[in-house]
């Protein structure tokens, strides 16, 4: 404890420049772009010097590049990490897939952005809520930032994430516009194939068989426990992984492929 509050986390502001981002695909195809030239240095150069993606300002171009590689292109040694890069840069996937690995890569990356996903958004679907409000959020974040360096910010830093959260959603196509200032969630339901592809991250970052299967990230997706386990039972029927589970919730998973392989297995 520090002067009262609890830094247990890293909260930041990162929400903010990653929701004024206009595309999605500007952070796809920045990511791509490392995946083929494995040189950030050349990637932020074509990002900021060479405007590969048309900004005008060259604050906005190394405020996003900033925030992408915060998120997306940071620990670029880890397994994982390259799981994760391999992943978006290869053609096979659709767009759709990429988005959700996308989505789940910033939940890894972003502790505010998790708890608002995994918290806040898991639990208004738990008490099947279809419809939120920045307000809402506002009202949660300075409810849930009173023992955190949240407490520190000011109101209209609190509101600005707000707002960028909601835009990054709906450029994701998981929030959709409604009437006034509500959005409505409009969260695909996964597929074995997203769930083989946390499985085999979630390992491959070191995760023993029973963090993996008791990892939040699933709330990301808005999952109940039978839903999870319903979708890892598929995974594991169709041959990508051979999945366990014990009377007592004791997990146990077997990979079938290399991290190397298994996209390519999974749309083959």
């Amino acid at each position: 404890m520090w002067f009262g509050v609890i830094w247990l986390n890293n909260y930041n502001t990162a929400i903010n420049p990653l929701g004024s981002i206009p595309d999605i695909n500007i952070i796809i195809e920045t990511i791509k772009d490392y995946g083929l030239k494995e040189d950030l240095a050349r990637t932020k150069e074509e990002f900021i010097q060479g405007n590969a993606f048309g900004f005008n300002l060259s604050s906005s171009r190394k405020r996003f590049f900033s925030v992408i590689k915060k998120i997306y292109l940071n620990n670029l040694e880890h397994v994982d990490k390259k799981f994760f890069i391999n992943t978006i840069s290869s053609n096979i996937p659709a767009t759709n897939f990429k988005k959700a690995i996308l989505y789940l890569e910033t939940c890894r990356n972003n502790d505010l952005f998790c708890e608002l996903s995994c918290n806040l958004i898991y639990n208004k679907h738990l008490e099947n809520r279809r419809l939120i409000t920045s307000g809402e959020i506002f009202d949660w974040l300075q409810d849930f930032g009173r023992e955190t360096k949240i407490s520190d910010w000011s109101e209209s830093t609190v509101k600005i994430i707000c707002s960028k959260y909601i835009s990054f959603l709906r450029r994701l196509g998981y929030l959709s516009k409604e009437k006034g200032h509500k959005s409505s969630f409009s969260f695909p339901y996964p597929d074995e194939k997203i769930i083989t592809y946390l499985v085999y991250l979630l390992i491959t970052a070191g995760k023993t068989d029973n963090q993996t299967y008791n990892s939040n990230l699933y709330r990301a997706f808005l999952l109940s426990e039978e839903e999870k386990i319903e979708l890892l039972k598929k995974g594991s029927l169709a041959g990508y992984y051979n999945f366990n589970l014990s009377g007592n919730k004791n997990a146990v998973f077997e990979l079938t492929y290399d991290r190397e392989e298994v996209i390519d297995e999974l749309f083959r």
